[in-house]
């Protein structure tokens, strides 16, 4: 069973998205992109006044809902699953 990053978010509307990605081998640089690009993703998709809430985990079980994320390895980036 693979682990995962799991970050929430609530936006204007109200909104609120719980946002995770498997987390693979253990690499600190897509750690660190994770909550850069779900937050870009939010934005992208017409969400405004995005705020990560609560704490950026890693190590978690897949969660039963949510917006699941993925690596791209030719972006660079995590992109929507």
């Amino acid at each position: 069973m693979p682990l995962y990053y799991v970050q929430n978010f609530t936006y204007d509307g109200p909104g609120s998205s719980k946002m995770y990605g498997a987390m693979g081998a253990h690499n600190h640089d897509q750690a660190n992109q994770f909550t850069k690009d779900c937050l870009a993703y939010l934005k992208a998709i017409g969400c405004t006044n995005v705020q990560e809430t609560g704490s950026f985990a890693s190590n978690q079980a897949e969660p039963l809902q949510g917006k699941e994320m993925r690596w791209d390895v030719l972006q660079g980036k995590w992109v929507k699953a």
